[in-house]
């Protein structure tokens, strides 16, 4: 995943995600930058400019697995820029070969997380007790899986 670009339609959305130059998924963690057509304040007007990121994480090269990060800025969440950038990852991800597993660990509280990545064909394959630490308290965490 060198330098990996794609664009990918989901409901009218166009996304690129793009690899700074020289990253790779070899070193262990990959981010990718998700670029996208904003409307300006005119009509017709628009502007490329980066939405969010995907981060690949504890990258097993023998397994063929990567965990998967995901944060869209204030100004673009529930616009639909997350579930883009989650198609655009599947498909780059399944066209380049080097992953066979995408999993995100989920605070089981974040119930808008878990519905974004179910949305994007994530199933759970696993539940953690006490796994995460948020304000002196520990949550559960939930598992989710993508087999390309």
């Amino acid at each position: 995943m060198e330098q990996d670009q794609l664009r990918v339609k989901s409901d009218d959305l166009r996304v690129n995600l793009v690899a700074e130059e020289g990253a790779s998924l070899s070193s262990g963690s990959l981010r990718l930058y998700a670029k996208a057509v904003v409307s300006g304040q005119c009509v017709g007007e628009g502007e490329i400019t980066i939405v969010g990121a995907v981060e690949l994480y504890s990258y097993d090269p023998v397994n063929r697995r990567a965990a998967v990060g995901i944060m869209v800025a204030n100004e673009y969440r529930r616009q639909g820029y997350a579930l883009a950038m989650l198609h655009a990852l599947k498909e780059l991800s399944a066209t380049n070969n080097q992953l066979h597993t995408l999993y995100a660990d989920i605070a089981a509280t974040n119930t808008a997380s878990l519905a974004l990545f179910r949305k994007a064909g994530y199933t759970q394959c696993g539940h953690f007790k006490e796994w995460l630490e948020y304000d002196s308290h520990f949550v559960d965490t939930i598992r989710m899986q993508l087999i390309l």
